[in-house]
């Protein structure tokens, strides 16, 4: 579809929206050459492939995000510096979540500085999600262009507060970068929660909250998956014409911490630690070209039982996904070893990006080792009669060399590793999966 730019609708410090010429909906999102530090234009630089490296960035995140089923305002890329994006109301908060202390969260907790340990920070098991109120020169103005809140001092450093409980009514605003012991932390000003989310603001604290921690597990697998980590990352969020709350603006090389396994860094932060502006640029193009590689492959999760009559657990973790394909199959191990063998290769065939096969039998378990012998997919053996025939659970045990058969009990935790497994190459599941396990340090 083509887009005919309309009038200028703002222009910030690194991007610019348009309006589109007969189309109400949408807008084009035209990124600059600008690179900031610091809020401090005196510090702002400009090379002339950032706006291209931040649009491929953008593009390539949101689709990823989009196809996890994250609420992303994006359309479709339409030049090597432009997107489309919806129309959005932005919601005046950055909302920041954090793998690893570091930065400024580091001057408000200095006690989680290791200084033995520079190269290796505090790593959160659970993601820490914090709120930031953002202003423009310390004031905020409502829809209405009415000042809703004045006074912060940007040569302070309070330009845009943090929120010490966004879950409550009132959001005590304090210094971003000071620890709480300290006097000067308090800037001795509250905002009332509705006037910025409405009267349902802790429904939207929820909600923005669990929608961070998705975009963060999603990015985090997909960097994972590619041998990088991300230590910290913001976003902002607006509303869409029918009320949804959405991801919006951009995320890209500016958007977070991002660092190689010996800990080098990629990110904008070389940029704020001073390194050469042609270092910097050879990064975001680095970067870019790894963003282009955010793709899971397909892969399938076979559910081989013995008989009709042993039945699977849920696979819920699994539904939805794309890029992942269900697989059943019924066929006995002891009774049609040949077929079996031949089903394998059919599925090995079909799917070079791998998977997991889960056998499930009543009684004697033939399938679990045949198969695991003869494939370096995994092979997960659920015990089907643990509970009548418990002497049966032997027969998945006990392998000879060379058979490396998993067995597990209870089932769902057989499903959940098998989500392990293929998560560690798809990003969407990885992120399933990584809430479970960070929902029961709550």
């Amino acid at each position: 579809m083509k887009y005919q730019k309309g009038d200028k609708k703002i222009e910030g410090k690194t991007k610019i929206v348009w309006e589109i010429k007969d189309d109400s909906k949408n807008v084009i999102i035209e990124n600059k050459n600008d690179i900031t530090a610091f809020d401090d234009p005196s510090f702002t630089k400009n090379f002339k492939t950032k706006a291209v490296h931040a649009t491929t960035v953008t593009c390539r995140v949101f689709e990823l995000l989009k196809k996890s089923g994250i609420p992303v305002a994006y359309v479709e890329q339409i030049s090597p510096t432009e997107f489309v994006s919806p129309k959005c109301t932005m919601i005046p908060l950055e909302v920041v979540c954090r793998r690893f202390a570091v930065g400024s969260f580091l001057k408000r907790h200095p006690e989680l500085i290791d200084e033995k340990n520079e190269k290796n920070p505090y790593r959160f098991h659970s993601l820490v999600v914090e709120f930031f109120l953002k202003t423009t020169k310390g004031e905020l103005f409502n829809n209405n262009k009415e000042l809703i809140l004045g006074g912060l001092d940007p040569k302070k450093g309070e330009e845009d507060p943090f929120i010490k409980d966004p879950y409550s009514l009132d959001w005590e605003l304090v210094h971003p970068k000071k620890p709480s012991w300290q006097e000067d932390s308090v800037l001795n000003k509250k905002i009332e929660a509705n006037k910025i989310l409405g009267k349902k603001s802790k429904e939207i604290v929820t909600d923005i909250e669990q929608i961070m921690k998705k975009v963060f597990l999603t990015l985090e697998g997909a960097w994972n998956n590619l041998g990088y980590r991300i230590i910290d990352m913001k976003i902002e969020l607006g509303i869409d014409e029918n009320g949804n709350l959405m991801v919006a603006d951009v995320i890209d090389n500016d958007s977070w911490r991002l660092r190689d396994a010996n800990w080098g860094e990629l990110s904008k932060e070389a940029f704020r630690q001073g390194e050469e502006l042609d270092e910097v640029e050879k990064k975001y193009g680095f970067v870019a070209s790894l963003s282009k590689n955010f793709k899971s492959p397909k892969q399938a999760l076979v559910m081989w039982r013995g008989s009709e009559s042993d039945l699977f657990p849920e696979i819920e973790i699994f539904e939805g996904l794309e890029d992942v394909c269900i697989e059943e199959v019924t066929m006995s191990g002891h009774k049609s070893t040949a077929m079996c063998l031949d089903k394998l290769e059919e599925i090995l065939g079909k799917y070079p990006g791998g998977g997991v096969i889960i056998a499930k039998v009543g009684r004697s378990n033939g399938l679990g080792p045949i198969v695991a012998a003869r494939t370096s997919w995994p092979v997960i053996a659920i015990p089907a009669t643990m509970d009548s025939f418990s002497s049966d659970v032997w027969s998945s045990l006990r392998m000879p060399s060379k058979v490396p058969l998993a067995t597990v009990w209870p089932e769902s935790n057989a499903i959940l590793l098998a989500a392990e497994i293929i998560g560690q190459r798809n990003p969407a599941l990885y992120q399933r999966r990584q809430i479970i396990i960070e929902i029961q340090d709550k």
